[in-house]
């Protein structure tokens, strides 16, 4: 669907979501980026000028409150007074579920919908929605070259992009950061998927939030996107390019439940090793057990195909009460936390012919 957030008013009258904080210095974020977060006053948009004020790009990033890096990245390229050749426009949405203590841990307040699957209508149902549609417009009215959307994944697991598109001015964008790109169709609201009728965008998935590695990948990206002349052609990465197309969800079904252990915990759901996020980026093939299901699979858990067609039996299946891939499978972010598995999903996967490049 696409979106054009001028054709969408806010309420007349309404008040800005986003606070605005021109040029901060280092003197004015803090010590870390722990306490550069708590100088937020709420969702916040940073501009920093660059060397051409002619040209703009833009990020959004901390949508979910438990994924730092990127806040952390904008922290450090504060801190050391990186020069941006374009301006730069950041946007920080979930400052208020990332302030919850000891900080970092809530995906999204209690109550609240995951703010990145409000970026389609209707935005007037809830403040998420509203916020949503206010960044939409901010974007709209900036015109930036391009956008990027920095996210943790709810595991541990390599950094890698995601797309709606492949062609070279995403592939440029997602090369600044990893080698490796899923390119998908779903369509669930998130901010990426306003790439077809507004701007470049990609998502980039830095590795989990206390993978050590994933605020040096944040940073350095980040680093590349705001002080390179030309993000949008080219690659930047030196290996391979990896390419995994389409994946499909593992999601609960309604009335289904889970955990994990290393056996079956209770009736009417399901229970995955702990060590399953391991997997991440893996092959796992019909030998490899993830969990356990009590009760009939197509019960328990649903995987559909972008058409909406229940697809669980094709991929997976039950043997004695264990849960088994029935073909080879790669694993996308497999989340080892049961509240992010219960609201969103459980992990990402497609079906493992060789990845193209």
């Amino acid at each position: 669907m696409a979106i054009n957030p001028a054709h969408i008013p806010l309420p007349t009258g309404a008040a800005k979501r986003f606070h605005y904080w021109e040029n901060p210095t280092p003197a004015e974020i803090g010590a870390t980026s722990a306490e550069f977060l708590q100088l937020l006053p709420g969702p916040t948009h940073i501009y920093i000028a660059g060397k051409n004020p002619r040209r703009a790009r833009a990020i959004v990033t901390l949508s979910h409150g438990n994924e730092p890096s990127g806040l952390q990245a904008i922290f450090e390229v504060l801190k050391r007074q990186i020069a941006p050749l374009v301006d730069i426009h950041c946007f920080i949405p979930s400052v208020d579920a990332a302030k919850q203590a000891p900080g970092f841990i809530y995906r999204t307040l209690p109550h609240h919908r995951d703010f990145n699957r409000c970026f389609k209508p209707p935005f007037d149902s809830d403040e998420q929605g509203l916020l949503a549609l206010e960044l939409l417009q901010s974007l709209q009215a900036i015109a930036p070259e391009c956008l990027i959307d920095i996210h943790n994944t709810s595991g541990s697991s390599p950094p890698f992009g995601v797309t709606s598109f492949m062609d070279d001015r995403h592939n440029a964008l997602v090369t600044l950061f990893t080698h490796r790109t899923i390119v998908t169709d779903l369509q669930l609201g998130s901010l990426m998927e306003i790439s077809e009728s507004f701007l470049p965008t990609v998502t980039i998935e830095c590795g989990g939030a206390l993978d050590t590695e994933s605020a040096n990948v944040a940073f350095e990206g980040l680093q590349r996107y705001i002080t390179l002349d030309n993000v949008l052609s080219g690659g930047y990465s030196d290996l391979l390019l990896e390419f995994f197309h389409n994946p499909m969800r593992m999601e609960l079904q309604e009335g289904s439940d889970i955990a994990f252990g290393d056996h079956c915990l209770f009736e009417g759901g399901v229970t995955l090793l702990p060590d399953v996020e391991n997997h991440n980026f893996g092959t796992v093939d019909a030998s490899c057990q993830l969990g356990f299901v009590s009760g009939e699979l197509a019960a328990v858990l649903s995987a559909k195909d972008a058409q909406g067609n229940e697809r669980i039996g094709d991929y997976f299946e039950v043997r004695d009460g264990a849960l088994f891939p029935a073909c080879l499978l790669k694993l996308f972010m497999v989340t080892n936390n049961p509240e992010i598995a219960r609201k969103d999903c459980l992990f990402y996967f497609v079906a493992d012919d060789l990845p193209t490049s």
